[in-house]
């Protein structure tokens, strides 16, 4: 030790007590022209305080307060915070491991059966001020408040709405509730979403809740084979019936329009009946013959006399055998 403080260019007598003040005074200078200013980044806000009391917000940038007297907050609002109500998650994985709360998830339906719910909340802090005035244990106390806006909607509806049909209805019930909660305390938050995750039965009652499950979907499967087999019968019918209305429609068409011929046909008939009556007959006759005479058996006799004999008989007499008499004509 003696021959290290007889070492020749150890300075034992440089410092004297003023360059040692000197160097104090520069080293509080330099803290303290440090500590004045704080920067905010670009997604926050600066709150400022002083003696407790919030003085001053400020946004991103280089900004100036008195050392020592002066505290600054910074806040990301711009930052998506998430609450876990009925979970904790333990690790993100992959994969996940999750630790499930069943304290907080486990809620009454209005049916009076116990459901194991599970959801997220996202919110953002819309009002800095506001939310550094009014809240202390800010996660605490949102995570109370979802609960309770959670079981008072939860209470509207019955046990199989909230696990089938009822999700997207619950979710907006509870964000609308919370928010107007929030609103009404000056809290400064704003709830962006709220999820639900795991919507299941106490594990006691899971496997006869998933019987009716299958019951209810072998039930629902039916009815759609059901409805699918009812719609073609129905829709084959409606094509038969329009098949046999246009029918329908067309024979009356085609009568109405043979009808209008036929009267069209008479009264140029009648015209011509007015101007020759005798020549109308006969023609008239000769139509009816035409009409007739293929439909009939007759037999043309050549009278000596020079008359013609047109005899009319029953079309079965010519299919029975006839036996004249030996000398009969």
């Amino acid at each position: 030790m003696k021959d290290w403080l007889n070492f020749p260019n150890f300075p034992r007598n440089q410092f004297s007590f003023k360059s040692i003040l000197t160097l104090i005074i520069m080293i509080l200078l330099i803290i303290i022209i440090a500590g004045s200013f704080y920067f905010v980044g670009p997604a926050e806000v600066g709150i400022l305080k002083r003696f407790g009391k919030i003085i001053g917000v400020y946004g991103p940038g280089l900004h100036w307060k008195i050392p020592i007297i002066d505290s600054t907050i910074k806040i990301d609002v711009a930052a998506i915070r998430r609450l876990e109500i009925g979970f904790r998650t333990i690790t993100l994985g992959p994969p996940a491991k999750y630790q499930d709360v069943q304290e907080e998830s486990l809620l009454l339906t209005k049916d009076g059966k116990i459901v194991d719910l599970d959801f997220v909340v996202q919110y953002q802090i819309s009002d800095p001020v506001k939310f550094l005035m009014y809240i202390k244990e800010a996660e605490k106390l949102l995570k109370d408040l979802a609960q309770a806006s959670m079981r008072q909607v939860v209470g509207n509806f019955l046990f199989d709405e909230i696990l089938t049909v009822s999700k997207d209805e619950i979710q907006n019930n509870v964000k609308i509730i919370l928010q107007d909660i929030l609103n009404k305390n000056n809290f400064g938050i704003k709830i962006l979403n709220v999820q639900l995750q795991d919507v299941i039965p106490p594990t006691p009652v899971q496997s006869a809740f998933q019987e009716v499950i299958n019951a209810k979907s072998e039930k629902d499967k039916l009815i759609l084979e059901a409805q699918a087999y009812y719609n073609q019968i129905v829709l084959e019918a409606e094509g038969q019936a329009a098949k046999i209305i246009a029918e329908a429609e067309a024979y009356k068409n085609e009568q109405i329009e043979r009808a209008k011929g036929d009267a069209q046909r008479f009264k140029a008939l009648l015209e011509r009946y007015t101007k020759a009556p005798s020549l109308i007959k006969t023609k008239l006759y000769m139509e009816a013959l035409e009409m007739i005479l293929p439909q009939t058996r007759i037999i043309v006799i050549d009278d000596p006399k020079g008359s013609i004999k047109i005899l009319n008989f029953p079309s079965d007499i010519f299919t029975k055998t006839m036996t004249l008499q030996e000398g009969g004509r």
